[in-house]
């Protein structure tokens, strides 16, 4: 009971806020009407970012697991490629990226589908990202597990198989889930590739309109419909693998 008071009270801070930024900064009247009139356009713009988001997540999870591998390689050429990759990732905006794909990488390889540009633009940025997360997981392994299959004679991918996979599973949902998080707002970057998303859709319509309040507002809703259940998700898969350790620990 105490913690939904204090919810609320928090809760009813943000609408105050929001309320006086509203009515002071922004325009007096609130209108609606217009993006009504568009609700397929926004609709479908925003099943599109959801369409793009998983399809990202999903191939940056094999992107992350190769990137990982090639840094584990003893050939030094496929260690490099993935440092390089990973160097240029962290290092450089999104948004940089979006536009040298779409403008560039996607034409010299002749896609034309902005969509497929849009996928495999977030998956290799996500994928540096999830590559780190394999890796930590992987690192946290404790070496006696790794001596322990060398001595009942387990290939290696025998012990990745049934030794670390099992393990790494459930060390790295939580991120996995923070990341899918943070793929979907990505995707409001795809809005300058033209890609039909959700941010687009929305900015189309503000342009029509010229309704530019009442367009953040419906953004902002609607990227919240998204990521609030996955930041429960987090919260839920982080409390459950604390209390696991935790028991495991006791007994």
């Amino acid at each position: 009971m105490k913690k939904l008071a204090s919810f609320l009270i928090a809760f009813g801070l943000y609408v105050l806020l929001f309320y006086f930024v509203s009515t002071n900064a922004l325009e007096k009247s609130v209108d609606f009407s217009v993006y009504e009139q568009y609700y397929k356009v926004i609709l479908n713009g925003w099943l599109t970012t959801l369409t793009i988001s998983a399809v990202s997540l999903v191939l940056a999870l094999f992107v992350g697991l190769l990137l990982y591998m090639m840094h584990q390689s003893r050939f030094k050429v496929l260690y490099y490629l993935s440092e390089i990759h990973k160097t240029i990732i962290f290092g450089t905006p999104l948004v940089v990226i979006a536009i040298i794909a779409y403008y560039y990488i996607g034409n010299a390889f002749g896609i034309r589908s902005k969509f497929w540009i849009g996928v495999f633009t977030l998956a290799l940025y996500i994928g540096a990202y999830i590559a780190d997360i394999y890796k930590g997981a992987i690192e946290s392994i404790h070496i006696n597990q790794w001596q322990t299959a060398k001595m009942f004679g387990f290939t290696k991918y025998q012990t990745y198989r049934y030794i670390v996979f099992p393990q790494v599973i459930t060390t790295v949902l939580p991120p996995l889930a923070g990341q899918f998080a943070m793929t979907i707002k990505s995707s409001a970057l795809l809005a300058y590739m033209a890609t039909d998303e959700f941010l687009n859709s929305i900015q189309t319509v503000m342009s029509i309109s010229f309704r530019i309040p009442e367009g953040l507002m419906v953004v902002t809703i609607g990227y919240l419909i998204l990521t609030i259940p996955l930041i429960l998700l987090v919260r839920y898969l982080e409390n459950k693998l604390n209390y696991k350790v935790d028991h495991e620990f006791k007994n």
